[in-house]
Protein backbone atom coordinates (compact mmCIF):
# COMPACT_ATOMS: atom_id res chain seq x y z
CA UNK A 1 0.00 0.00 0.00
CA UNK A 2 1.38 3.59 -0.96
CA UNK A 3 1.07 6.21 1.69
CA UNK A 4 1.15 9.48 0.35
CA UNK A 5 4.05 11.71 0.96
CA UNK A 6 1.56 14.50 2.42
CA UNK A 7 0.47 12.06 4.59
CA UNK A 8 3.57 11.24 6.59
CA UNK A 9 4.93 14.59 6.48
CA UNK A 10 1.53 16.18 8.08
CA UNK A 11 2.02 13.15 10.65
CA UNK A 12 5.82 13.98 11.53
CA UNK A 13 5.03 18.33 11.12
CA UNK A 14 4.97 19.30 15.05
CA UNK A 15 3.25 22.68 16.10
CA UNK A 16 6.49 24.84 17.05
CA UNK A 17 4.64 26.38 19.66
CA UNK A 18 4.40 23.11 21.24
CA UNK A 19 8.14 22.89 21.02
CA UNK A 20 8.53 26.09 22.92
CA UNK A 21 7.83 26.84 26.76
CA UNK A 22 6.14 30.79 27.22
CA UNK A 23 6.92 32.95 29.34
CA UNK A 24 4.30 36.21 30.66
CA UNK A 25 6.74 38.87 32.49
CA UNK A 26 5.19 41.65 33.80
CA UNK A 27 7.32 44.08 34.98
CA UNK A 28 7.65 47.73 36.19
CA UNK A 29 8.86 49.72 33.59
CA UNK A 30 10.97 50.62 30.68
CA UNK A 31 14.30 49.15 32.20
CA UNK A 32 13.22 45.57 32.66
CA UNK A 33 10.80 45.60 29.25
CA UNK A 34 14.38 46.57 27.40
CA UNK A 35 16.00 43.57 29.48
CA UNK A 36 13.88 40.77 28.97
CA UNK A 37 12.52 41.62 25.20
CA UNK A 38 16.26 41.64 24.30
CA UNK A 39 16.50 37.93 25.60
CA UNK A 40 13.80 36.54 22.79
CA UNK A 41 15.40 34.24 20.17
CA UNK A 42 14.10 32.16 17.26
CA UNK A 43 14.66 28.32 19.42
CA UNK A 44 14.59 30.13 22.66
CA UNK A 45 10.97 30.68 24.78
CA UNK A 46 8.26 32.65 24.10
CA UNK A 47 8.54 35.54 25.79
CA UNK A 48 5.22 38.33 26.14
CA UNK A 49 6.96 41.01 28.11
CA UNK A 50 3.92 43.91 29.37
CA UNK A 51 4.19 46.90 31.64
CA UNK A 52 0.84 46.90 33.76
CA UNK A 53 -0.76 50.50 34.46
CA UNK A 54 -0.98 51.15 38.41
CA UNK A 55 1.07 50.05 41.21
CA UNK A 56 3.13 47.45 42.33
CA UNK A 57 0.14 45.71 43.43
CA UNK A 58 -1.76 46.05 40.74
CA UNK A 59 1.05 44.28 38.52
CA UNK A 60 0.92 41.35 40.51
CA UNK A 61 -2.95 41.15 40.26
CA UNK A 62 -3.02 41.32 36.87
CA UNK A 63 -0.33 38.71 36.56
CA UNK A 64 -2.39 36.01 38.89
CA UNK A 65 -5.67 37.32 36.73
CA UNK A 66 -3.54 36.14 33.41
CA UNK A 67 -2.64 33.17 34.45
CA UNK A 68 -3.76 30.62 32.02
CA UNK A 69 -2.80 27.61 29.53
CA UNK A 70 -1.16 29.50 27.30
CA UNK A 71 1.82 30.29 29.42
CA UNK A 72 4.56 27.82 31.28
CA UNK A 73 4.97 30.46 33.58
CA UNK A 74 4.05 33.73 35.14
CA UNK A 75 6.31 36.16 36.15
CA UNK A 76 6.23 40.05 37.60
CA UNK A 77 9.47 41.33 37.91
CA UNK A 78 9.63 44.48 40.27
CA UNK A 79 11.80 46.45 42.54
CA UNK A 80 10.88 46.32 46.65
CA UNK A 81 12.33 49.75 47.05
CA UNK A 82 13.08 49.06 50.51
CA UNK A 83 9.88 49.42 51.39
CA UNK A 84 8.60 46.15 54.08
CA UNK A 85 5.24 46.76 53.91
CA UNK A 86 5.31 46.83 50.08
CA UNK A 87 7.21 44.01 49.56
CA UNK A 88 4.70 41.63 51.74
CA UNK A 89 1.59 43.39 50.12
CA UNK A 90 2.76 42.06 47.05
CA UNK A 91 3.72 38.45 48.53
CA UNK A 92 0.01 38.10 49.67
CA UNK A 93 -0.67 39.43 46.21
CA UNK A 94 0.47 36.60 44.77
CA UNK A 95 -0.04 34.04 47.75
CA UNK A 96 -1.88 30.73 46.45
CA UNK A 97 -1.08 31.38 42.64
CA UNK A 98 1.05 30.12 40.17
CA UNK A 99 2.51 32.98 39.74
CA UNK A 100 6.40 33.88 40.47
CA UNK A 101 7.68 37.03 42.09
CA UNK A 102 11.55 38.09 40.44
CA UNK A 103 11.85 40.74 43.13
CA UNK A 104 15.31 42.60 43.67
CA UNK A 105 16.35 45.39 46.48
CA UNK A 106 16.72 47.93 45.93
CA UNK A 107 15.79 47.93 42.35
CA UNK A 108 16.07 45.89 39.19
CA UNK A 109 19.07 48.13 38.39
CA UNK A 110 20.93 45.83 41.10
CA UNK A 111 20.82 43.13 38.60
CA UNK A 112 22.27 44.77 35.98
CA UNK A 113 24.72 46.08 38.26
CA UNK A 114 25.89 42.94 38.89
CA UNK A 115 26.83 42.04 35.32
CA UNK A 116 29.43 44.31 35.78
CA UNK A 117 30.65 43.83 39.24
CA UNK A 118 30.40 41.76 42.61
CA UNK A 119 28.74 44.46 44.99
CA UNK A 120 27.39 43.76 48.55
CA UNK A 121 27.33 47.07 49.95
CA UNK A 122 23.70 48.34 50.94
CA UNK A 123 21.83 51.17 49.08
CA UNK A 124 20.01 53.78 50.73
CA UNK A 125 17.25 53.91 47.85
CA UNK A 126 16.43 52.59 44.24
CA UNK A 127 17.79 56.08 43.21
CA UNK A 128 21.38 55.05 44.86
CA UNK A 129 21.45 51.99 42.70
CA UNK A 130 20.08 53.46 39.62
CA UNK A 131 23.18 56.05 40.13
CA UNK A 132 26.08 53.13 40.89
CA UNK A 133 24.64 51.57 37.48
CA UNK A 134 25.44 54.74 35.53
CA UNK A 135 28.79 55.11 37.41
CA UNK A 136 29.82 51.65 35.95
CA UNK A 137 28.19 51.80 32.63
CA UNK A 138 27.93 55.28 31.43
CA UNK A 139 25.88 54.30 28.37
CA UNK A 140 23.39 53.12 30.40
CA UNK A 141 19.87 54.77 30.36
CA UNK A 142 16.66 53.59 31.85
CA UNK A 143 14.54 53.69 28.44
CA UNK A 144 17.49 52.71 26.65
CA UNK A 145 18.22 49.64 28.01
CA UNK A 146 19.44 46.80 25.58
CA UNK A 147 19.80 43.24 26.58
CA UNK A 148 22.46 43.13 23.71
CA UNK A 149 24.58 45.17 26.30
CA UNK A 150 24.79 42.92 29.00
CA UNK A 151 24.50 39.43 27.14
CA UNK A 152 28.34 38.28 27.86
CA UNK A 153 28.16 39.21 31.24
CA UNK A 154 24.64 37.35 32.25
CA UNK A 155 26.85 34.13 33.26
CA UNK A 156 28.48 36.68 35.96
CA UNK A 157 25.75 38.13 37.45
CA UNK A 158 23.68 34.98 37.57
CA UNK A 159 26.68 33.61 40.01
CA UNK A 160 26.69 36.86 41.95
CA UNK A 161 22.93 37.21 42.59
CA UNK A 162 22.92 32.87 43.42
CA UNK A 163 25.75 33.39 45.67
CA UNK A 164 24.08 36.57 47.42
CA UNK A 165 20.59 34.72 47.78
CA UNK A 166 21.09 31.39 46.89
CA UNK A 167 17.60 30.21 47.31
CA UNK A 168 15.59 33.50 46.80
CA UNK A 169 13.82 33.23 49.47
CA UNK A 170 14.70 36.96 51.51
CA UNK A 171 13.26 39.64 49.01
CA UNK A 172 14.37 42.17 51.66
CA UNK A 173 17.91 40.84 51.81
CA UNK A 174 19.90 44.51 51.24
CA UNK A 175 20.67 44.03 47.98
CA UNK A 176 19.76 40.96 46.64
CA UNK A 177 17.68 39.66 43.45
CA UNK A 178 16.20 36.83 42.71
CA UNK A 179 15.60 37.49 38.78
CA UNK A 180 18.46 35.31 38.53
CA UNK A 181 15.48 32.48 38.97
CA UNK A 182 13.53 33.86 36.14
CA UNK A 183 16.76 33.91 34.07
CA UNK A 184 17.65 30.39 34.70
CA UNK A 185 13.63 29.32 33.63
CA UNK A 186 14.24 31.25 30.16
CA UNK A 187 17.54 29.96 29.93
CA UNK A 188 16.64 26.01 30.98
CA UNK A 189 19.66 26.29 33.36
CA UNK A 190 19.24 22.53 34.45
CA UNK A 191 19.32 23.74 38.52
CA UNK A 192 16.17 25.79 37.46
CA UNK A 193 14.19 22.11 36.36
CA UNK A 194 11.66 21.41 39.18
CA UNK A 195 12.81 24.58 41.16
CA UNK A 196 9.44 26.43 40.50
CA UNK A 197 8.85 28.19 44.34
CA UNK A 198 5.64 30.02 43.46
CA UNK A 199 4.36 32.64 45.11
CA UNK A 200 5.62 34.36 47.93
CA UNK A 201 9.15 32.69 47.46
CA UNK A 202 11.00 35.66 45.89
Amino acid sequence: MKISTETRMGRNRRNPREERSSFLILCEGPTEKGYFTGMRSRRGPQLDVDIPKGDHISAVREAVSRVSAEYDAVWCVLDTELDKMLTASMLRAAQGSSVELGLSTPSFEFWLILHHAKYTKPFQSADDAKKMLKKISPFWSEGNTRFSDFADKVDSAYARAQQISPDGKNPMLNPSTSVWRLVASIQGRPEAIGRSTGAGRS
